[in-house]
């Protein structure tokens, strides 16, 4: 029992290893997750994982002391998904929830299959069928009186006839042989199963109905687990207002669903098979008299449906309409988080002021993955709008950009593929990576005159962008700036321009670009109008030069390999 133990704790810190050999491996599989949402989903697993998988393995690998064992595999678990997230990569977070998977349908099956039948040859142990035989020897009787004489007696002690020794007959007499087919067939089942007869066989003679009457301390436990169910209800519903990713969403319906069969499976036929394995010695006809007396009417029921609709409709009353959540920060307030409402979800309109201060910025992800938002309006008050603020909004139509914005974080307008047009403020200075990343339908865009990079991504995958105007301020076009805009035919810079750099695949698979003219001493990627038409020519040149100048410099652009 020792070594299972042992073997098992051992592949419990063997296989975050094994999976993460490499961090950088399965950062390339697995994209990282932020640290809070790494907890959020571990906490919310942890139910599951010590409900399907540790708690019944603790019962497989130490049934003497299976709460030891079960909270040992706990505490491992827990150190090494601390470890993994403050030192190594969050995505052990995904790695976690499918060992709930793995675990509940492939390790606890095999090893309990395994357990019952060791459990089951257990009861047929020592039961083997008599095959051999023996001789047994007739006692010597006199043949005149039928005395019976002993073996050394010549003459009967009886009448005094002499005694023939050959009359002594000796028989073969064949034991009888003993099948565990002679014994009844519930004895071939496993102990789990065999106990379970009987048990049903003494509650048919106490007239105790399963399906009516339930031992007090198992309808506790139900309720609980009712309670439970519907608090992680009532916060799955809540969720879906915070518009969180759709995988989010998935996972956990998943869960959920998992628990409630979970909760559901807790009937009485199990307590009074604890109750028996904890009293091996008393018998079970007395076990089941006397917690029959602990035996209550089952109402758990009517307690599971209030409880279930009080966690439907809570979320409904309190969402009715948006509510927004705010951060205090320097200068004022910040919006953390956006919940759209019932009565509104198409639209966002956010107040200038919060409780007598201003509202001067827009957190990550604060109207992100709101499929049905179509026009956004904000204060020209904020001044900064973080990372992926209205990303994966593929309705948004229109958005009013404050007047004094001054930086437009990464991935703002990421994949809001309706987005047709965005006027953006003068008074920006910063524009961070993808912001309008597949913005599909984004056909117009007046880049501020202060802004100094137009950084990776920005505007890849725009398709319906036919021109755009850069910037004298910009030193720098990132690597995939204009990646596979494909009806961009017009980038204008002018003689003024201060651009030094044009990085890799900056305007890569733009078909309809057939020539644009930059700085004479700009650094062109090789790769940056791969796949390309388009002609480069430099500011003070002419044609001929331009020609020329191509030709000596071509191993710094458009190099096809």
């Amino acid at each position: 029992m020792f070594k299972n133990k042992k073997i098992l704790l051992l592949s419990l810190l063997l296989f975050p290893i094994l999976v993460n050999a490499k961090n950088e491996a399965l950062d390339s599989f697995i994209p990282g997750i932020p640290s809070s949402m790494a907890i959020f989903m571990e906490l919310f697993v942890s139910i599951h994982m010590s409900v399907f998988v540790l708690k019944p393995l603790s019962k497989i690998i130490s049934k003497d002391d299976s709460n030891k064992t079960f909270w040992t595999l706990f505490i491992i678990r827990a150190v090494i998904l601390i470890i993994f997230d403050l030192f190594i990569t969050t995505s052990i977070a995904l790695v976690d929830f499918f060992m709930v998977f793995i675990g509940a349908f492939l390790i606890v099956p095999i090893a309990t299959v395994i357990n019952k039948k060791k459990n089951g040859e257990s009861i047929l142990e020592g039961i083997k069928p008599i095959v051999n035989s023996s001789s047994v020897s007739e006692p010597l009787k006199c043949s005149n009186c039928g005395e019976i004489l002993n073996s050394n007696d010549n003459f009967c002690t009886s009448c005094g006839k002499k005694v023939n020794q050959s009359e002594s007959v000796e028989k073969q007499v064949e034991k009888v042989r003993v099948l565990p087919s002679n014994f009844d067939s519930m004895y071939q089942l496993n102990e789990d199963k065999l106990l379970e007869t009987f048990l049903n066989k003494e509650l048919k003679k106490a007239n105790i109905s399963e399906t009516k009457l339930i031992p007090l301390e198992i309808l506790k436990r139900k309720k609980i687990f009712n309670l439970i169910f519907s608090g992680l209800l009532f916060i799955y519903l809540s969720m879906i207002f915070f518009h969180f990713p759709i995988m989010t969403y998935f996972l956990g319906l998943v869960l959920l669903i998992g628990f409630f069969i979970a909760t559901r499976r807790y009937n009485f036929m199990k307590y009074l098979k604890k109750q028996v394995k904890a009293r091996p010695n008393e018998k079970i006809s007395n076990i089941v008299m006397s917690v029959k007396n602990s035996f209550v009417e089952d109402n758990s029921k009517l307690l599971f449906l209030s409880t279930i609709l009080l966690a439907i409709g809570l979320p409904l009353i309190i969402f009715q309409s948006p509510k927004i959540i705010y951060e205090h920060v320097e200068g004022g307030y910040a919006v953390r988080f956006y919940a759209f409402g019932l009565s509104n979800f198409k639209t966002v309109n956010i107040p200038s002021e919060y409780k007598g201060e201003k509202v001067v910025s827009l957190r990550g992800n604060a109207f992100s993955n709101m499929p049905f938002l179509e026009s956004a309006v904000l204060p020209d008050t904020i001044k900064e709008i973080r990372g992926q603020a209205f990303k994966n909004d593929i309705s948004l139509v229109s958005v009013k950009l404050p007047s004094n914005l001054e930086y437009l974080g990464g991935g703002s307008f990421y994949n809001c593929s309706t987005l047709k047009s965005i006027n953006l403020p003068n008074t920006i200075t910063f524009i961070g990576g993808e912001t309008f990343y597949n913005a599909t339908s984004l056909d117009e865009v007046v880049l501020p005159p202060n802004i100094t990079e137009i950084r990776g991504d920005t505007f890849e995958y725009c398709s319906s962008l036919k021109s755009i105007n850069i910037p004298d301020s910009v030193t720098r076009i990132g690597g995939h700036a204009f990646y596979s805009c494909s009806n961009l035919k017009e980038v204008t810079l002018t003689e003024n321009s201060k651009l030094q750099e044009i990085g890799s695949s900056a305007f890569r698979l733009c078909d309809s670009l057939y020539e644009i003219t930059i700085p004479k001493n700009t650094i062109v990627n090789m790769r940056a109008f791969k796949e390309s038409p388009t002609v480069v020519k430099r500011f003070g040149l002419t044609d001929e030069e331009n020609d020329e100048y191509s030709f000596n410099n071509s191993f710094d652009y458009n190099y096809d390999y």
